[in-house]
């Protein structure tokens, strides 16, 4: 008789027990006959900066005693929870990154489908990168595991991964493995702009102060090139308490459980400035965990877009082109928030004078479009994100408030059927249209129909 399979779920969320993706992981397991499962809470035990030793021991043990690996987690900021970074990290650095060698893997993931496409790419590249075989995994809604059709084909993706497992078939392989083809930036000097003006408040959030990476180059063209004064920040140095703990207290009283003052500072931070600027560091498929660490505790404002009206730009050191869903992240972010974005600058395959031309304009430009008031137009990164939000704020509007407020204040309750005229024009449209003729006569003279507004607008010069 064979051995059952022994697998592990790697629960990412903060919740431990009481972790949504975790109640979807179970089901599958408990349906799932031959295999013997347990749990690495590794989202509650990393929580706090402090963790116990002999369970990261334990753990390491476990998954070197294991056939398969099942991931479940929930994405926070368009990621997995920083908590998951820290444990791969704490891998790296124990020199035991071996316990996943060969190893089948996959995934379960909760959310409401915000940028859950970012997480799964992301996490399948790791495990590629840690020698595993990972087959493509499941993204849940919080009510899928209700309906009755989904727990049956959520049953099928088990037996099917497990059927994977036995026989050692082949699955789809998604990514390359990084090339290192680092080179150093070693800008000109940058000629003295003047007196700095400070009418702008621009604040530079960044993990690297005064260091000799292209990062801290980047920076130094960036803060020559620009005409205001900037007040630079360093992410590593405010005294975090510990990650994002998922228990949804801002949201419900209006405050973060942690008393590390992180929200206050972080929306004394955005409700001041009017400039942001973000100098990051790409370390393994994403940015420095630091950024994690720092995105996470910032869902203190719960799901307001608290950067909406500001003005932003990117200065990104690092394999960007290789890594093209860390730009999309920094491009939805942007859309998503309204940011208002100058752009993403890169030393990916850096040339020096270019480079520093780039950096020296965006910054120039950067400061016009602040002082224009300039607002972006958003494309389906920023409309389909936030449509996401509308709909899942509005159907918690009485648990929370304050998100409600804000999203009402805003006019973002931009539902189509409560435009009464639009209802109008299809209810008489709609009876119209049941006549072939009428058809037929709408498609002849669709095209100047359709822009007779718009263009009696612009021909009329009066705007």
């Amino acid at each position: 008789m064979s051995q059952p399979t022994k697998m592990v779920v790697i629960n990412a969320s903060p919740k431990g027990e009481y972790s949504l993706t975790l109640q979807y992981a179970r089901y599958m397991m408990m349906h799932e006959s031959d295999i013997v499962w347990d749990v690495l809470d590794v989202g509650e035990e990393l929580t706090d900066n402090a963790y116990d030793i002999p369970w990261f021991q334990a753990s390491l043990d476990r998954l070197d005693a294991c056939d398969a690996v099942l991931w479940a987690t929930p994405v926070y900021t368009m990621l997995v929870p920083y908590q998951l970074l820290r444990f791969l990290e704490l891998i790296k650095q124990a020199g035991r990154v071996s316990v996943f060698a060969g190893k089948y893997a996959t995934s379960i993931m909760s959310c409401f489908h915000y940028y859950d496409h970012l997480a799964q790419h992301w996490l399948q590249a790791i495990c590629e990168d840690l020698g595993m075989h990972f087959m493509e995994g499941l993204s849940m809604d919080d009510k899928d595991l209700l309906d009755s059709a989904y727990r049956q084909s959520m049953r099928y993706f088990m037996e099917e991964f497990h059927h994977t497992c036995l026989h050692r078939l082949p699955v789809i392989r998604q990514s390359k493995d990084l090339v290192e083809d680092f080179v150093p930036f070693k800008p000109q000097p940058s000629a003295s702009q003047g007196e700095k003006r400070g009418d702008l408040r621009t604040v530079l959030l960044t993990d690297e102060v005064g260091g000799e990476g292209n990062l801290s180059a980047m920076i130094k063209v960036f803060l020559a090139s620009y005409p205001n004064q900037v007040e630079v920040v360093d992410i590593n140095t405010f005294p975090y308490e510990g990650a994002c703990q998922g228990c949804l207290r801002c949201e419900l009283v209006g405050e973060c459980d942690r008393k590390d003052g992180f929200q206050e500072f972080y929306q004394n931070l955005v409700n001041s400035c009017d400039v942001l600027v973000h100098a990051m560091n790409l370390e393994g498929r994403y940015l420095k965990p630091v950024w994690k660490l720092f995105l996470d505790r910032t869902f203190s404002n719960g799901h307001r877009t608290s950067m909406m009206g500001k003005h932003t730009c990117y200065l990104v050191s690092g394999p960007l082109d290789q890594l093209p869903y860390v730009r999309q992240f920094l491009e939805g972010k942007d859309m998503v928030g309204r940011e208002n974005s100058a752009g993403v600058i890169s030393d990916d395959g850096c040339h020096d004078e270019q480079l520093g031309k780039i950096i020296a304009e965006t910054a120039l430009r950067l400061d016009r479009s602040a002082r224009a008031h300039f607002q972006k137009g958003a494309n389906f990164l920023g409309i389909g994100g936030m449509k996401i939000f509308r709909d899942l704020i509005y159907g918690m509007r009485g648990v929370v408030r304050d998100d409600h407020r804000f999203y009402k204040q805003r006019k973002l309750y931009d539902f189509p059927q409560r435009r009464l005229g639009n209802q109008l024009f299809n209810l008489v449209m709609g009876f119209a249209f049941f006549l072939k003729p009428v058809r037929l006569e709408a498609y002849k003279r669709m095209k100047p129909l359709y822009i007779a507004k718009q263009k009696q607008l612009v021909d009329s010069g009066r705007l």
